[in-house]
């Protein structure tokens, strides 16, 4: 069973793997909007091979048409959609999900299931937020620990590039600042551009210095869309 992203998802994501060069080649996706509009209409009505079950169509349509309607709404209102939209899946444990210790799931991978863990959560949010035209430099991917020292992941959105940013959290699903995360103490972040260490330290992503679960993920997304 392949259920393939629209032509315009996929401008965004195969272009996003962290050994890709230059990682400003991203721009090529952000299309007119009433291009995206047609793209999406047409993947919807015609090209996206759904499952025959019927409450996981409903669930790539409920996508689909997230996407579709919000490509006009305001940046906070993307991001308030997409975080409740998300947060709607059930967290499950790879080990449950997946037979595995740790896995990251693609987004289709994650709406297929209904379900996943931290990760899975936040790297549907992210894809699905950069088909919205959130730049990716405005989006990082963060490992945190919360207060009883659990591993944790969480997605942040910064309004502007100088600004606190807010966390979208499938624990805490309020959009809440990073100064009132106080919960959450935050180790690493990374996005299509590169991994950041600290808040202003960021390291190029090559051979050295990868996420392997990530480069894993981004081959599955490829094959996706084959």
């Amino acid at each position: 069973m392949v259920v393939k992203y629209s032509k315009y998802l996929a401008l965004n994501l195969v272009k996003l793997s962290f050994f890709s060069a230059p990682f400003c080649c991203i721009v090529a996706a952000h299309a007119d909007h009433n291009d995206k509009y047609d793209f999406l209409m047409a993947e919807a009505n015609h090209q996206i091979n759904y499952t025959h079950d019927m409450e996981t169509s409903q669930r790539f349509t409920a996508w689909e048409n997230l996407i579709h309607h919000s490509l006009g709404k305001t940046e906070q209102e993307k991001i308030q959609l997409v975080n409740d939209f998300f947060n709607r899946m059930n967290w499950v444990s790879d080990k449950e999900l997946w037979n595995k210790t740790d896995y990251w799931a693609t987004p289709i991978e994650s709406l297929i299931r209904n379900a996943g863990d931290c990760e899975d959560f936040s790297i549907a949010k992210y894809f699905t937020l950069l088909a919205l035209d959130i730049p990716f430099e405005r989006l990082r991917i963060n490992y945190v620990k919360m207060a009883d020292q659990q591993n944790h992941m969480v997605l942040s959105f910064y309004p502007s590039l100088d600004s606190v940013p807010l966390i979208l959290d499938n624990i805490n699903k309020n959009l809440l600042t990073k100064s009132e995360r106080s919960d959450l103490t935050f180790m690493f972040s990374f996005n299509s551009e590169g991994l950041w260490l600290s808040e202003n330290k960021m390291i190029t992503i090559d051979d050295k210095h990868s996420l392997n679960h990530w480069t894993s993920m981004m081959k599955r997304i490829e094959k996706e869309q084959g």
